[in-house]
């Protein structure tokens, strides 16, 4: 499900000795697949790109291998956890639960600024798909996406559920998924956005938490056909 390697963003020099910018900076690359699957990762040529000694890249490795980024193999190292189907089933399920709730409760307290960002991105997401698919565009689609519903379930005022959701989508498999997505996945997901601003706009919660699990469902279906195509196939 990973992308190629690509070089790791040093840190700059005022925050190289932050742990957390190590633990930070190792994750980002992590969520957005520079490193493959079954991958391992060296402390000293991590802390070389990193520009900071071995140790907070050590407690960066644990604090990811505790959290399933990372899986630790005695006399082996460590290496980046490959996600399986069951984690997809897992990740989507959770959601499922959480994030039509967050949009319900979004409906009743959002703001006529949010509201407008919201109109915004789903603008920026349907002329997306009026192109040709690229990875430029894979990626402005990821990019756009994750601020609209960032927006709304920041907008519940639930800062624990908001940062359990954030937290499940930080893995590679969400990227994944917008690879996954045929132009006609795209399309009816623009319309769905449409459909969840409208539903904000109206206060209508219950509107909000349908269309919102409609359009989970309907990537769960389109990463879950892609395994099963991959898979039998090989």
């Amino acid at each position: 499900m990973a992308r190629s390697q690509q070089a790791l963003h040093t840190i700059p020099a005022e925050s190289a000795r932050s742990a957390d910018d190590v633990y930070l900076s190792i994750k980002d690359a992590l969520a957005s697949g520079q490193y493959g699957a079954g991958q391992y990762l060296r402390e000293e040529q991590l802390a070389k790109s990193l520009g900071v000694s071995r140790t907070p890249v050590r407690e960066a490795l644990r604090r990811l291998d505790a959290e399933g980024w990372v899986e630790t193999r005695p006399n082996y190292g460590v290496r980046v956890k490959a996600w399986t189907l069951q984690d997809a089933r897992e990740i989507f399920e959770a959601r499922l639960l959480v994030e039509p709730y967050l949009a319900g409760r979004a409906a009743l307290s959002i703001g006529a600024g949010d509201i407008a960002r919201l109109k915004a991105l789903a603008d920026a997401m349907l002329a997306i798909t009026r192109h040709p698919s690229t990875p430029e565009a894979c990626e402005a689609w990821f990019t756009a996406n994750g601020e609209f519903h960032a927006i709304i379930t920041a907008a519940a005022n639930n800062a624990r559920l908001d940062r359990s959701l954030r937290s499940m989508k930080e893995t590679p498999l969400i990227k994944w998924t917008f690879d996954t997505y045929s132009d006609e996945d795209r399309e009816r997901s623009a319309r769905q956005h449409f459909e969840m601003v409208l539903a904000l706009e109206q206060r209508n919660a219950a509107w909000a938490e349908a269309v919102t699990r409609c359009h989970i469902l309907a990537a769960e279906k389109a990463v879950l056909d892609r395994y099963d195509r991959e898979h039998s196939a090989s």
